[in-house]
């Protein structure tokens, strides 16, 4: 492909300049937040003149969204290493809680981009994997809920085990615990530890006196 510019030349010895730009989002949003990025910087830091990006991505919220879906990515994988050592549907679920933590210690701005207001609802793919982080945990769901309680049940403990996650999360990056890269590992296990009551009363008989 020709080069319109001397700037833009350098840009494609990264290969692949959507990516390049995905990465150069995630810096700038971890730096400055979400509504501090703009696709110019993102066109700075990549070296490339400041229409190249709308080559790839339709406007800014087209880049953000695959940024946060590169982070989806991630979590991914992240949630599946935690999961093939876990020795049971309980410690699986409660391990994600646990993993959940010690990423946000690492992409800080990418828990932002994740939870944008709009972006979700304006690019499927996004969206998407969302479902298929759903689709990830059901099975486990399913063994840990009474049968009789069908799948209402067994999707509401994902959605209380998002809860607890995300509470732990939040509580970290906004600093209650201390600086989040030197807490992370102890608010992991403390997380880990709250999913795992949870998930080991989830179903239980409800005792309380009416």
């Amino acid at each position: 492909m020709a080069c319109s510019g001397g700037r833009e030349r350098g840009a494609y010895h990264h290969g692949d300049l959507a990516a390049a730009l995905v990465r150069a989002t995630l810096e700038i949003v971890d730096e400055v937040g979400v509504r501090g990025f703009s696709v110019a910087e993102a066109a700075r830091r990549t070296r490339v003149s400041p229409g190249a990006p709308y080559r790839h991505f339709a406007d800014r919220d087209a880049l953000l969204a695959a940024a946060a879906l590169e982070v989806s990515r991630r979590l991914r994988a992240i949630h599946l290493e935690a999961m093939t050592t876990a020795s049971s549907p309980h410690e699986r679920l409660a391990a994600v809680a646990g993993s959940y933590v010690r990423a946000a210690a690492v992409h800080r701005g990418g828990f932002d981009l994740l939870f944008a207001p709009g972006l979700r609802t304006h690019h499927l793919e996004l969206r998407d994997s969302t479902r298929e982080f759903i689709d990830l945990l059901l099975p486990s769901a399913f063994e840990v809920v009474p049968p009789e309680q069908g799948a209402k049940a067994a999707v509401g403990l994902l959605e209380a085990l998002s809860a607890v996650a995300r509470g732990y999360v939040a509580l970290l990056l906004d600093g209650v615990f201390g600086e989040p890269g030197a807490v992370a590992a102890e608010v992991a296990v403390r997380a880990t530890r709250a999913a795992r009551a949870l998930v080991d009363g989830y179903g239980l008989p409800d005792t309380t006196p009416s």
